[in-house]
């Protein structure tokens, strides 16, 4: 796969119980438990931002008319989906009771994750790769050999992952010492990743940031334009887009009939739209690494102050 192959005891006591209080407190927990989850009419979802990765409002109003009729036919409930200011503003939202679900970028609920322990992923939202890592590439005849060669260059970032893809270019500027604008004469948002590269390979873009999908995809169809390029830096797997939920948010047929449908939602037609509007190939259940690339997010991108973004 050429520069794209880039690589990731317990002691228990046991103590008795009474028999009555055990049988005492189930009856308590299933109480509390049918309470906190009675069944909803309408189901609140909310974002963190856009859910496509397109700058055009009528795009994105067909795109969220399809997830809406998708989530009316899987689950049988009318649904609302609402942008929060910030994924800070998303997470206090669902804990309030307010939204029932929220869908994050992947680094945002890495964060929300250690600050609301009882937030729960239902399913991922992946791109052909589980988790995705951010390049950097350059043309092969470009002197620089490392992220500090950049200094100076002007820098195309893909539209497609654009979050993630902006936190690492930020995080390796950072450990040089400077800031993205500082480091690069210009940034600029690409829309189309094969657009950008032709752009990095004929001279008039002199890095870019895309992800490994964009990359491969790039490599399939030009391979001759594809070996022109080389790569600066890349990433560690960062998690990709979640659907999340608080345990007392939903009923559990309501939650289950939702997660049934997202992962099977390849399997159908409607489905099968509403992967193409949004840019994924498929829902997955969470993995049981999940929580080891979350830390390895954390570690490598502290979540910002209250407050920031």
């Amino acid at each position: 796969m050429s520069f794209l192959s880039a690589s990731g005891g317990t002691i228990m006591t046991r103590r008795f119980v009474p028999a009555a209080a055990v049988v005492a407190l189930t009856a308590m927990a299933a109480t509390a438990l049918t309470s906190a989850r009675e069944p909803v009419s309408v189901l609140r979802i909310g974002t963190s931002g856009t859910l496509i990765p397109v700058g055009k409002n009528k795009q994105e109003a067909t795109a969220l008319a399809t997830l809406q009729n998708f989530i009316k036919m899987e689950t049988g409930l009318n649904n609302e989906i609402a942008r929060a200011k910030d994924w800070q503003d998303l997470t206090e939202k669902m804990a309030n009771k307010d939204l029932h679900l929220g869908v994050f970028q992947g680094h945002e609920f890495a964060w929300a994750k250690e600050r609301y322990a009882a937030l729960k992923p239902l399913a991922l939202a992946v791109n052909v790769y589980r988790y995705p890592i951010a390049y950097v590439v350059t043309r092969k005849s470009d002197p620089a050999t490392d992220f500090g060669g950049l200094q100076g260059h002007s820098l195309a970032i893909a539209l497609i992952g654009s979050g993630y893809l902006r936190l690492f270019v930020d995080h390796e500027c950072q450990s040089l010492g400077k800031k993205a604008e500082e480091l690069f004469s210009g940034i600029t948002i690409a829309e189309n990743v094969e657009d950008a590269l032709d752009n990095a390979v004929d001279g008039n873009v002199q890095a870019v940031a895309a992800d490994r999908a964009g990359l491969e995809a790039y490599k399939r169809r030009k391979p001759g334009r594809f070996n022109q390029l080389k790569l600066i830096a890349h990433s560690k797997p960062f998690p990709p887009p979640v659907i999340a939920h608080f345990n007392s948010s939903l009923d559990a047929g309501t939650l289950q009939r939702f997660r049934d449908g997202l992962l099977n939602a390849s399997q159908k037609e409607s489905g099968q739209t509403l992967l193409t509007l949004f840019h994924l190939t498929k829902f997955e259940a969470v993995p049981t690494d999940f929580d080891r690339v979350l830390a390895d997010t954390r570690e490598t991108y502290p979540p910002p102050a209250k407050g920031g973004k």
